[in-house]
Formats: C-alpha cells, sequence, structure tokens
C-alpha cells in the first residue's frame, strides 16, 4: 500500500469514528449540539487539508513525507481547534435566551405593572415603582443579568416573588436584554456589550421620572456595569454587585485553566473589569460566594481590591451556589439592606 492509501485509509477510519462517537452526546444531550457541530466543522477542514497534502507529499522522498505530513497537519489542527475554541467559548459566554411564554404574559398584562422599554435598536422591560406616584421623580434600578437570563423571565418572576418586592416598591426596575437575547438581533462582543450598556443607561436617564441610577449586576452582567460606572459621562449613585469578576480571562480559566500568555487570544470576552474598577467612585457593594462554581471568589476579591471607590463594602456568603444568588436568603437580605443604605 502506498503513503497516500496508508494516509487515506487512516483518514477515512477517523472520520468515521468521529462521527460515530458524536452520536451519543447528540442524542443524549441535545443542548450540546451547536458546540458538536462546530468541533465536526473543525475536524472535516483539518481531514480536507490533510488528504490534499497526501496528494502533494506523494512524490516526496520518504524520508520527508511522514516529518512533513505530520508538521502540516499538526498546524492545521492547531489553527482549526483554536478557532473552535474561540467560538465555543463565545456561544457558551452569551448563548442567547429567551422565554416566549413570558414575554407573552407580560405583553397581556394590561394593569401598568409593566411595560416595555427600548434602548437603541435594543428592548427590555421596565417595572414601574409599587408605590410611588405616576409622575413623582424616583431611582431606576438598572440591572445586568447573568448570560442565562432574559428580561423577560427575569421581570416576570420578579413581579411573582414577594422576597423580591423591595426591588420594585421605592424603584423603577429596568432590564434591557443583551444582544440576541430576547426579541433582539445584533452580534456580541466586547465592544457591542459597552455600547449596549451606554444604550441602556441614555434609556434610563432619559425617562422623566428618573431621579437617579442605582447599578445591580450579576455573574457575567459586571462587566457592561462596570464599564458603565467606569465613564465620565455617566452618573451612577450606587453599585450593587453579585458574583462580580475581574476579567473575562477569570471566566474562562475557572473553566478551562489555559487561557494565559499567547492563548489569551482564544478568549473571546476579555471584558478588563479590574481596569474599570480604578476608576469607579460611587459607593460599591460586592456579594460574593466561597462555594460558587462559576465566578471563583478569588476573582471577586482581585476586582474588590482594584476600587477606587472611598465607600466600598465585600460581603461573603457561605455555601451558595452560582445559580442561586436570587434565591438564597442571606443574598437578598444583603441586597436589601445595600438598598436600603442608599
Amino acid at each position: 500500500m502506498t503513503f497516500g492509501k496508508r494516509m487515506k485509509t487512516a483518514l477515512l477510519g477517523a472520520v468515521l469514528a468521529l462521527l460515530l462517537g458524536s452520536l451519543v452526546p447528540i442524542l443524549l444531550a441535545p443542548s450540546v449540539r451547536p458546540i458538536v457541530l462546530i468541533s465536526l466543522i473543525a475536524s472535516g477542514v483539518v481531514f480536507i487539508l490533510a488528504f490534499i497534502f497526501c496528494f502533494i507529499l506523494e512524490g516526496k522522498p520518504s524520508k520527508l513525507r511522514i516529518p512533513i505530513f505530520i508538521f502540516l497537519v499538526v498546524v492545521a489542527l492547531c489553527v482549526v481547534t483554536s478557532i473552535t475554541v474561540y467560538n465555543i467559548g463565545k456561544r457558551i459566554t452569551f448563548p442567547g435566551s429567551f422565554d416566549e411564554d413570558a414575554y407573552e404574559d407580560l405583553q397581556d398584562l394590561d394593569d401598568g405593572s409593566v411595560e416595555l422599554i427600548s434602548a437603541g435598536e435594543l428592548s427590555g422591560w421596565r417595572i414601574p415603582s409599587v408605590s410611588a406616584e405616576q409622575d413623582a421623580p424616583r431611582p431606576v434600578i438598572l440591572y445586568f443579568g447573568g448570560n442565562g437570563e432574559d428580561s423577560s423571565s427575569k421581570v416576570w418572576n420578579l413581579i411573582k416573588n414577594d422576597k423580591l418586592f423591595f426591588l420594585i416598591d421605592t424603584c423603577d426596575f429596568v432590564y434591557i436584554d443583551y444582544p440576541t437575547y430576547g426579541v433582539n438581533g445584533g452580534t456580541v462582543d466586547v465592544n457591542s456589550i459597552k455600547q449596549f450598556a451606554t444604550e441602556a443607561y441614555e434609556a434610563v436617564i432619559s425617562l422623566p421620572t428618573t431621579s437617579e441610577v442605582i447599578l445591580l449586576s450579576y455573574s457575567i452582567g459586571n462587566g457592561p456595569a462596570s464599564y458603565l460606572a467606569s465613564m465620565e459621562e455617566t452618573e451612577i449613585s450606587s453599585m450593587i454587585m453579585l458574583a462580580p469578576y475581574n476579567s473575562g480571562y477569570d471566566l474562562f480559566n475557572a473553566h478551562l485553566n489555559i487561557f494565559h500568555g499567547p492563548l489569551k487570544l482564544l478568549c473571546f470576552y476579555n471584558m478588563p473589569c479590574y481596569r474599570f474598577a480604578r476608576t469607579i467612585d460611587c459607593p460599591v457593594t460586592v456579594i460574593a460566594s466561597d462555594a460558587d462554581n462559576v465566578i471563583p471568589l478569588s476573582s471577586s476579591r482581585s476586582f474588590f481590591a482594584e476600587l477606587s471607590s472611598s465607600s466600598a463594602n465585600f460581603i461573603t456568603v457561605n455555601g451558595v451556589d452560582h445559580n442561586d444568588f436570587f434565591s438564597d436568603s442571606v443574598v437578598i437580605d444583603a441586597v436589601a439592606d445595600a438598598l436600603e443604605g442608599i
């Protein structure tokens, strides 16, 4: 069997094994289908290139064929793997979310308890203060949520949850969806998230009843929140940050600790929250958990250490999982106390 035939046979066997192996996660976990698809496409590109290399090297001396073939395949594999990791990271960081049922339920409400709000080409929901007069000035809580939240589900749960009533008692509550979330289009990257934060603020500050803006941010939302608070053009009265992170690299390294040195280029979301923290001068309350399995407590502490605010408070809660912040009574009480002190 010639060199070319041996390589082609091996490659075909590898393709078949990859396809069969991919069927298991696709059938068992539909949520991983996009990631598996990206991997299959990347692998397919490598195999096509390998086939091309076989033809190119067919007439070369035998001592050169295998080393050159291996080198070319390794280079192609590294390039395609890098593209795959970058795109998988993008999908995991901002997967997009839309609770259509909650959206329709909110639209059906005709009692004035909620209303759609626009920010540039983006949209979300506003809950007017329950106790304030209709035209009376009052604070607005501008919320930046986690990567699995959309405004419809969050707002629907908020108006149905008595434990969180304090968020809408004397303040308006506004949650604008990220690009690709809810009914929003657009694309997601660091620049578009910064623009989103600015447009959300402009939408809130332009409301005739807004007396001041309070930022409440959770998880991935601490990036746009810290950016917004650091801008000279904005006036933020205070911030409450749940599970903040020092940088986007910390988020990625918490799951796969490889994003260092040149490999930082593979990190899709390199939001430098620590840099923004250095110019935040409003009062800040940071709430982080020692049991957070997504954003390490050490990352929250590193961010807190960079804050330039003269009024900053760090609260550590024990045993609270990352997805349980808004259902944990200790966290809820800490948020309520922070708002009461404003």
